[in-house]
């Protein structure tokens, strides 16, 4: 959804968006749609994207590898801003950022891409560690078994170790 900068009333716009034709599928799995409320008004020359999204999606546990489903519930604010002229043209000269010109996006043309920052914030709603639980032991390192359904036979630290030989040495 690409939306024109002239297209934004004065007021603002307001909308939501209660299917998942913003989800980037290709790469997240959901369950069910997800939903979307978004806001633009213009700032002066910039204009400022403000919303909530509400999404269930299934992750894969780092730790054991089963699937399970988390909730993405998201609060996101994002401004725009059009490039001088002179920087479409890329005879931009050096330019000392400030701190709050970190949090601004810069376009070259008045269009905002409503879709594609809905997707960029499911990237960055996703955990970095993705575990089922807090208490989940992974998987046996010598059999595969899910330690969180039940224990294996593997018996734990009887394996070979590199520095069983080093045991041998001590013994002579």
């Amino acid at each position: 959804m690409r939306i024109k900068w002239d297209e934004i009333p004065a007021d603002g716009l307001f909308f939501s968006i209660d299917d998942d034709s913003w989800v980037p599928g290709h790469e997240v799995v959901c369950q069910g749609p997800g939903v979307c409320t978004v806001s633009l008004r213009k700032e002066g020359g910039r204009i400022l994207l403000a919303g909530t999204m509400r999404l269930l999606v299934v992750l894969e546990c780092d730790r054991c590898l089963e699937s399970f489903a988390h909730t993405l519930a998201e609060e996101f604010e994002v401004v725009f801003e059009l490039l001088a002229k002179e920087e479409k043209a890329g005879l931009a000269s050096e330019y000392f950022c400030k701190g709050s010109d970190l949090d601004v996006v810069y376009l070259a043309e008045p269009v905002v891409d409503v879709f594609s920052v809905l997707a960029q914030q499911v990237y960055l709603g996703l955990p970095a560690k993705r575990l089922c639980s807090d208490k989940c032991q992974g998987l046996c390192s010598e059999c595969g078994a899910n330690l969180s359904r039940c224990p294996c036979d593997c018996a734990r630290g009887a394996g070979a170790s590199p520095f069983n030989v080093l045991a041998k040495l001590k013994n002579q």
